[in-house]
């Protein structure tokens, strides 16, 4: 506050024992402000400023006032029309979600536990306008692409394989005892 006041008064000074005989225009005294402004001075100057309780007081608005303000805002036709748009883009939509992540999830989380909107969801599911729009989807042909491309993955899957070779062992080895005994029941029938 100190060094704002004292950079306002060397302006004044400053411009009081120039050379000409006439007070300085507006315009120039606007340009030797903002020139003040943008040195390192002039900005702690201005932090200190900011960062004063007196000072950041007397920037509280009234929160009824703030409220009001916001809800006609964005309420208004003009902030629809605005938050379509920048919804479309793709980058703001990704910070958007992922900077929402997390209430989303606990959102999620609680509504899961509530016994009401299970009830709904399940009431939503086993409509018959919902079974018939599932049917539709899983017979539509992008669907049964995404399905095989998911069993072409699965049966990839190392992991898969080795459960698959086991099981194989398993029947085989099963079918070898099964055979023997089956082979010794027709013997005892003889």
């Amino acid at each position: 506050m100190k060094y704002f006041a004292l950079i306002l008064l060397s302006i004044g000074l400053l411009a009081g024992c120039s050379d000409s005989s006439s007070t300085p225009s507006y315009e120039e005294n606007k340009k030797m402000l903002i020139d003040a402004l943008q040195t390192e001075d002039g900005k702690k100057a201005i932090r200190t400023l900011l960062e004063d309780p007196k000072f950041q007081e007397m920037l509280v608005i009234d929160s009824e006032q703030v409220k009001k303000s916001v809800e006609e805002t964005m309420l208004s036709k003009e902030a629809e029309d605005f938050w379509k748009e920048i919804y479309q883009d793709p980058k703001f939509s990704e910070t958007m979600a992922k900077s929402m992540k997390k209430q989303q999830e606990d959102l999620m989380k609680s509504m899961m536990k509530d016994p009401e909107y299970l009830k709904d969801l399940e009431n939503f599911f086993s409509s018959d306008e919902m079974k018939k729009e599932l049917e539709k989807t899983l017979k539509s042909s992008d669907m049964r692409k995404e399905m095989q491309k998911v069993v072409e993955e699965t049966i990839q899957s190392p992991a898969l394989q080795a459960k698959w070779q086991k099981l194989m062992e398993e029947a085989g080895s099963s079918k070898e005892e099964g055979g023997s005994k089956e082979d010794e029941g027709k013997k005892e029938e003889k």
